[in-house]
């Protein structure tokens, strides 16, 4: 990187969906948010939870917000 003048790697995490047509790359500021891990699935619409507190809390904030709390984005 540094000989092709790219700079230090950078290590953003991200989720990677894919089909046979398309390729969604999600970054992400964090893994969990409230204490509800979020991998891609819950990009692809399965978020899971582990427990009825955790169930309680995506409930209460919403599983859209829940996702844009994770990939780091502003209401």
């Amino acid at each position: 990187r540094t000989a092709l003048g790219l700079g230090e790697a950078s290590r953003v995490p991200y989720n990677l969906l894919a089909t046979r047509e398309w390729m969604m790359l999600v970054p992400r500021s964090r893994a969990e948010h409230l204490g509800v891990n979020v991998n891609a699935l819950g990009f692809a619409g399965s978020l899971l939870v582990r427990t009825p507190e955790q169930f309680d809390a995506v409930a209460a904030l919403g599983p859209l917000e829940l996702l844009r709390q994770v990939a780091g984005l502003a209401p």
